[in-house]
């Protein structure tokens, strides 16, 4: 006989995170009936309102306030009337069979109140947390020295998260995971309800303390598998989770070893937990700290190179303008600060090049004034240059390093440069609906390779009506070999073609190659991944504002197009001459302007793209151009209404992709809201490797 189940979830503003929850339990094969329980905790991201016109039978309360994750399951374990109850994360996908997997192995061993099913990690890794000790001294102790990592197989160096266990075999366990907890009734009638004095975190670790003090066991059961997308929710609280933390690490210490423990334990305990809040915000505050100390040390690099090289040694310079070189460097990072690229886009390298430039404008003109600091010419000349080269080159190396799988956590701007390449699993409707949509968004960086699916045999063909290029890869069986043919970074599982239980092996399988995973909901224009929600629908604006006609820049974008116009006809005027003998005819050419107006360019007949249009710089420097802006189309192509001037490159160009009029109006659209010089330089640079 199959019992109820209650699913208590507690959510705080990670709508589609929840949305893709809800409907893994709906898939579900549990033969008894799932009573689905959403405690709302306040969001202001609709949350409350999908669930009630997406999933009408999941029972809705809703919090005036955000009263922390313990009084949330609490609400949700006095409604509940199930058998069993699983506290679940709203930010998780379960399988198909995880339900029936562990109530059919609690019925079987009734001695276990408390079980936890395999955790991964949105890359596909084993979570740590999903089987753990309690942290007595001698189990904290090699965590917070770092033993640990370096021992993880270690019987006293893994005991706090049980690493020297074979994650895919049972083992009783201390705790498992609050993430993923499902418990019998007859606990919670035993145990009580959550202490509501953890606000977040510890409040799992001290229910299991309870149970097992009342007499439960806890296992760990690797037969079913879950993603627990880990964090989504902290990331939305306005408060200190690092805080939160280390505060229910103490709470946890003082309620239960306070009596019970000897003195030097307790001290142990909470001087432990002390060193280790004080490390974790030491290292956070050095990550936050290492882009502009970085900075720093290409500024000092740049004029180490520029001394030497003007005066031909290293130390009087040093010895005696040490100072000035330490003013220098204060007003690049101060300049890079107002470009946000220690904050918001740290590994923007276009946003540092132009930071660099305004940081040399910036010590010109303040040496002008300040003669005593005066420093040569040609070495302020020759640092700028390098600076110029380093402090965005550091960005792009280490943007090559993260598009290979490493720095993750680091945040970078809009639009990078290097694409990550990305196989679509599943090639039903869904992949085409979703590929297309991913090809025609001006500012993602995904590019997709192609499919694979678990039966490439019954897929006649990839073609629906949508434009969509990309072709089969191969089979879901291949996938490793396909990964590391391709170099691909993304592994984008659609809904139509796969199961939940097929996309959790997939992860665990391939979770050596360090890949990014997302999950693409039915129907829905999102990609689900570890750290983010990426809209990759056609349109996805509400409110309009034009950068592009904002009069700075207007007024800069045109200076920027007479300065780099002028210097790069300057710089070409031989091939010019070498275009005008070797070509006796160009072609003449009527093109739409902005709002209606015409023009008239000649091109040359050159095979090569940028040969053929090096004419047009004459049109940008008489203002009927831009070196960025809208699509190039001739007149003969009627009913055209451009709303920015044409551009010698544009967003559809460095993607290389046949627009039709709709789209380009949503590219076009895109770009005038959007427009900065940083943008413009973005684009100018991906350009080239379009080319």
């Amino acid at each position: 006989m199959n019992l109820t189940v209650s699913v208590i979830i507690v959510n705080y503003n990670v709508k589609d995170y929840l949305a893709n929850c809800l409907n893994s339990i709906q898939n579900s094969n549990y033969g008894g009936h799932v009573e689905i329980i959403v405690i709302d905790n306040s969001s202001y991201d609709g949350s409350a309102a999908m669930v009630r016109e997406r999933f009408p039978a999941v029972r809705l309360i809703e919090n005036d306030s955000n009263m922390g994750f313990a009084n949330g399951v609490n609400s949700g374990l006095k409604a509940a009337t199930g058998d069993f109850i699983l506290l679940l994360n709203p930010d998780t996908v379960i399988e198909e069979k995880t339900l029936s997997v562990l109530t059919d192995y609690m019925n079987s061993h009734p001695e276990v109140g408390i079980c936890g099913p395999k955790i991964l990690n949105a890359d596909g890794s084993l979570q740590l947390a999903c089987k753990r000790s309690f942290p007595m001294p001698w189990v904290a102790l090699p965590k917070l020295l770092g033993l640990s990592r370096l021992f993880p197989r270690g019987k006293w160096t893994g005991r706090y998260n049980l690493t020297y266990l074979d994650p895919d075999q049972h083992h009783s366990v201390e705790a498992v995971s609050g993430s993923f907890m499902i418990l019998r009734r007859e606990v919670l009638e035993a145990v009580g309800e959550l202490d509501e004095r953890f606000f977040m975190f510890g409040e799992d670790l001290d229910y299991c303390y309870r149970t097992i003090q009342a007499g439960y066991e806890i296992h760990y059961v690797p037969d079913t598998q879950i993603i627990h997308y880990k964090g989504e929710s902290v990331k939305s609280a306005p408060y200190d989770s690092v805080g939160w933390f280390y505060d229910a690490m103490d709470l946890f210490v003082n309620k239960h070893f306070s009596k019970t423990a000897s003195l030097l334990t307790r001290t142990a305990l909470k001087t432990g937990i002390t060193a280790r809040r004080v490390s974790t915000l030491l290292s956070s505050s050095l990550a936050q700290a290492l882009p502009v100390i970085l900075d720093v040390c290409m500024v000092g690099l740049a004029f180490m190179i520029a001394i030497p090289a003007r005066f031909g040694s290293l130390s009087p310079a040093i010895d005696a303008y040490f100072p000035v070189v330490a003013t220098y460097a204060v007003f690049w990072v101060a300049v890079g600060g107002l470009f946000q690229i220690y904050s918001r886009f740290v590994l923007a390298y276009n946003r540092a090049m132009l930071s660099s430039i305004l940081g040399f404008l910036l010590s010109v003109a303040f040496t002008y004034f300040f003669k005593q600091i005066a420093y040569s010419r040609a070495v302020l000349l020759g640092a700028s240059l390098l600076i110029t080269l380093f402090i965005p080159g550091w960005r792009l190396v280490a943007h090559i390093i993260k598009s290979r799988g490493f720095l993750r956590k680091v945040t970078v701007g809009h639009s990078p440069i290097f694409s990550r390449p990305a196989v679509i699993v599943g090639a039903g409707d869904e992949g085409l609906r979703i590929a297309h949509r991913i090809g025609r968004r001006p500012d993602t960086g995904i590019y997709i390779v192609g499919f694979v699916d678990p039966r490439p045999q019954d897929i006649s063909t990839l073609s629906s009506g949508e434009g969509t290029t990309a072709s089969m890869v191969g089979s879901t069986d291949d996938l490793d070999s396909i990964v590391k043919a391709h170099g691909i970074r993304e592994l984008i599982f659609t809904s139509d073609r796969l199961d939940n239980e097929s996309i959790v092996a997939m992860m665990d399988k391939t979770k050596h190659l360090r890949l990014t995973y997302r999950v693409v909901p039915q129907e829905r224009d999102i990609l689900l991944g570890k750290a983010s929600v990426e809209d990759v629908s056609d349109f996805p604006f509400v409110s309009i504002e034009y950068n592009l006609y904002h009069r700075l820049n207007v007024v800069s974008k045109r200076i920027f197009d007479v300065v780099f116009s002028v210097i790069m006809l300057a710089l070409f005027s031989p091939f010019f001459l070498v275009l005008l003998l070797r070509y006796t005819q160009w072609e003449k050419t009527e093109f739409w302007g902005r709002e209606g107006s015409r023009f008239t360019a000649w091109m040359t007949p050159a095979r090569n793209r940028f040969f053929r249009e090096l004419p047009l710089l004459l049109k940008i420097l008489s203002g009927e151009m831009s070196f960025v802006g809208s699509a190039m189309i001739p007149t003969t192509v009627g009913g055209t209404h451009l709303i920015c001037k044409p551009g010698f490159t544009g967003l559809d160009r460095i993607r290389k992709l046949h627009v039709d009029s709709d789209e380009r109006a949503v590219y076009d659209h895109y770009y005038v809201q959007h427009q900065s010089m940083a943008f413009d330089v973005e684009i100018l640079i991906r350009s080239v490797f379009a080319l």
